[in-house]
């Protein structure tokens, strides 16, 4: 197997796992997070500015202090629709949809003029110093030590959500809010701080790219990380330590068919319908019994 392809794989892995979480976290609230393209662009944008600001910074402050401001700027997208579905009863799932879709042209144009890059042709802000990059393994693939950072971030999610009170209360809201109610749990608290979460985690990931793998914040960096975190989520059935084996199996999926379409001159996006048709094989034998149960 060439070392190239399996370390793109695994690092590809280990974004599916930080988004995933956010997206987990969000549907068991009974919520879905569509906004977590914007969010991601978002915390890899904030990393990269900070990060490339920081060089008198040793990495042990810097580090975590980029990854904290990534955490709560894409936590306050997501927090602000859930203020909205409190105060505005709007929408929570169509909200965090256009929340992103504002932000990441937004993005694009911080990006493309007051932070671009004064020192290459690139459409992408300044590379982060080479002290604050992630450790790579495999090389020259970019996978780097984010793999075990968020392997640790599922397992300690999965105790989280359902080890702890708060994990169990979170629960019983998706499941029924009325009946949260009448357990007399805040469900304001939970919905806002499990939004927050999502968020955050969607900016985690947006970090750990900037630090582990582009070096910089550069435009579209971002592009299919939400939607695949989500879709890894779905199949894991938002459980943190299935989001591990989810998470390698659409990356590896995302990574040899690009492989396939590069070698064999695909001229269209055939990652894309390969994983379709998996999400599809994966989906129908779960509805199969239900349809069949429903019809009688």
């Amino acid at each position: 197997m060439n070392v190239f392809y399996l370390g793109t794989a695994l690092n590809l892995a280990s974004l599916y796992m930080a988004g995933g979480l956010g997206a987990a976290v969000s549907v068991k609230s009974g919520e879905f997070n569509l906004g977590g393209e914007g969010q991601v662009y978002a915390g890899g944008f904030v990393a990269a500015v900070f990060l490339a600001a920081a060089v008198p910074l040793p990495p042990f402050i810097a580090l975590p202090a980029a990854f904290l401001l990534s955490f709560l700027s894409a936590g306050l997208l997501s927090f602000f629709c859930a203020f909205l579905k409190f105060r505005k009863r709007a929408d929570y799932l169509f909200t965090t949809f256009i929340t992103s879709a504002a932000v990441i042209p937004f993005v694009d144009g911080l990006i493309s003029g007051p932070f671009r890059s004064k020192s290459d042709n690139l459409l992408a802000t300044a590379f982060i110093p080479e002290n604050f990059r992630l450790t790579g393994i495999l090389k020259p693939s970019p996978l780097n030590i984010s793999f075990f950072f968020t392997l640790a971030l599922c397992i300690l999610f999965f105790f989280f959500i359902y080890r702890t009170a708060y994990g169990r209360r979170l629960q019983i809201y998706g499941i029924s809010p009325i009946f949260a109610r009448y357990c007399a749990y805040n469900s304001r608290q939970l919905f806002y701080t499990s939004s927050f979460i999502s968020g955050g985690m969607h900016g985690i990931c947006g970090a750990l790219a900037v630090c582990g793998t582009y070096f910089a914040c550069h435009s579209g960096f971002y592009g299919g990380m939400g939607w695949n975190s989500l879709s890894a989520a779905l199949i894991a059935k938002s459980n943190p330590l299935l989001l591990i084996p989810s998470s390698l199996l659409l990356a590896f999926l995302t990574t040899y068919a690009n492989k396939a379409a590069l070698y064999h001159n695909f001229g269209f996006d055939i990652s894309a319908l390969i994983q379709a048709l998996v999400l599809f094989l994966i989906a129908f034998p779960w509805s199969l019994p239900h349809r069949a149960g429903g019809s009688k």
